[in-house]
């Protein structure tokens, strides 16, 4: 319905200037004019309503005349990979994969060391070029270690990426026409609701940009997950014990606070005492 009543304005406001023995520079001046006029009595989302909401489809028309030049047409594909890698020598495998990550431009996001009785563990995350993935993962294949478990996955997010792309070429050239009609704008009811409309097309590039940064990152470089482990030889490790006075004098404070606690717990049933007390004593008496 607003599509309608805007192009049913528009039509009116074009007859009007054709009937009124406009040119064509001076009909785009009222042009100008009528649309603001038009702008006044709708609301600001009315008006991002009749300029977003049918971005796809106008993106559409235009593209059936032209192609857009800021889409990529590439394949934008999300390489990443798991390795669970257990090793023999553990300082030699993380120095293998120090100079591995040198000679292929990578580098660590995410480095840390754990070691327990059982055994010592590296967690590496590397961010390595798309290009050198496949080569550094045959690295590790062909390396002396030994790959207990693998997995890598790739994701495809062209249409994502393209359709980011689009849109965001899309709201950036109406950010540039509200703009403009920002600068001939004459009430404060004319600007504001022309800045309202500018605010929430900003807000929405700024997103659509952050998420093509993101995928874009993505794309560039790829990540690997790396568990390197070394199993450690079990080693009898008695739990230290106290001298045995220490254990004496421990075990006469357990006896003597048992004691005690009984002695308190005898002390708080004295009622019930006194009373299986009556009891008794009336039970001897009848049967005497």
């Amino acid at each position: 319905m607003k599509k309608t009543f805007f192009l049913f304005m528009s039509i009116i406001v074009l007859l009007s200037c054709k009937n009124n023995g406009t040119n064509f520079e001076g009909g785009a001046t009222n042009n100008a004019t009528a649309v603001m006029e038009v702008s006044k009595a709708m609301s600001p989302q009315d008006m991002a309503d009749r300029d977003g909401i049918d971005d796809d489809s106008k993106q559409k028309g235009k593209n059936s005349q032209s192609p857009n030049p800021t889409v990529d047409k590439t394949k934008q594909i999300i390489k990443d990979g798991s390795l669970s890698i257990k090793s023999q020598n553990l300082n030699e495998s993380k120095k293998i994969i120090d100079s591995m990550v040198v000679k292929w431009n990578a580098y660590y996001e995410h480095d840390r060391f754990e070691n327990n009785d059982n055994q010592s563990t590296f967690h590496l995350k590397i961010r390595i070029p798309s290009s050198n993935f496949e080569s550094f993962l045959s690295a590790l294949d062909n390396g002396t270690d030994e790959i207990i478990d693998k997995n890598i996955q790739a994701r495809d997010v062209t249409e994502e990426y393209q359709d980011i792309q689009s849109r965001l070429s899309t709201k950036t050239e109406y950010l540039k026409r509200y703009r403009d009609l920002l600068s001939k704008a004459k009430t404060i009811k004319e600007i504001l609701e022309i800045e309202e409309i500018i605010r929430n097309l900003q807000e929405e590039i700024d997103s659509f940009t952050g998420r093509l940064k993101y995928l874009s990152d993505q794309v560039t470089f790829s990540s690997i997950d790396i568990r390197l482990y070394q199993i450690k030889e079990y080693v009898f490790k008695p739990n230290p014990q106290d001298h045995f006075l220490e254990r004496f004098k421990k075990s006469i404070s357990t006896g003597w606070h048992s004691i005690r606690e009984v002695f308190l717990v005898m002390i708080s049933l004295w009622p019930f005492i006194i009373l299986v007390g009556v009891i008794v004593f009336f039970v001897k008496r009848r049967r005497s």
